[in-house]
């Protein structure tokens, strides 16, 4: 019985640190009156610095877009030499925007890191149960607790503590359609938090999932 207990809060501990890197959609927003653009040329920008992480995440969120029957494609086959970071004025602003729809892109959804988290939490981990009492005689010892048999004792493991060093990234996706008049074009916002990843790059995909799940409901 207590191996068996054990076993199971041994399974239980494993699930929780095992999986606590996750892709939670935690806020979104859309525009009451956004058409479907899905019907739309769409351009996946990922905003980072780092180009392997850039060409990730947009070739994921381009092929789960695809895969639903969208028309998208990756910032860096079109623009190979452009830094997304890069900030520019209202005027060079229009010129970019010009520049993308002269591409034939209508829709551009832009994925960037808003913030980052560091944490730590500590869990409680012990084993507790009970076990009913019984006559027993056998070198002398004879369990029959609290004045009859049949009661129940409880069994206790020590408790110890563990503290674990947590990570979390805050994404946000924005998408914006160049068809619409300017002050109307934001007509999406996916605020997702990612927790605890080996990297940011390694989830990629799962992040692309939840957020085309997302824009296609």
């Amino acid at each position: 019985m207590k191996t068996i207990i054990k076993l199971i809060g041994v399974i239980i501990i494993t699930i929780s640190f095992g999986s606590c890197s996750a892709v939670k959609i935690t806020d979104s927003w859309k525009d009451e009156n956004t058409t479907n653009i899905k019907n739309k040329s769409i351009m996946v920008v990922s905003r980072t610095n780092d180009d392997v992480i850039r060409t990730r995440f947009e070739k994921d969120l381009v092929s789960n877009l695809n895969e639903k029957g969208y028309r998208s494609v990756e910032s860096y086959t079109l623009f190979p030499d452009s830094d997304p970071n890069c900030e520019v004025d209202k005027e060079e602003l229009k010129q970019v925007k010009q520049e993308i729809q002269n591409n034939g892109i209508e829709v551009i959804v832009v994925t960037n890191l808003r913030d980052t988290e560091e944490y730590t939490e500590t869990v409680t981990k012990g084993t507790s149960y009970y076990v009913n009492t019984f006559p027993y005689y056998g070198r002398g010892f004879y369990r029959g607790y609290y004045r009859y048999y049949g009661s129940l004792h409880m069994v206790s493991d020590p408790v110890t503590q563990v503290t674990s060093h947590h990570k979390k990234y805050i994404l946000e996706t924005l998408v914006y359609d160049l068809t619409k008049p300017e002050e109307e074009q934001l007509v999406y916002v996916i605020t997702t938090s990612v927790e605890n990843p080996e990297t940011l790059g390694s989830v990629s995909k799962d992040y692309a999932k939840s957020v085309v799940k997302k824009l296609h409901t």
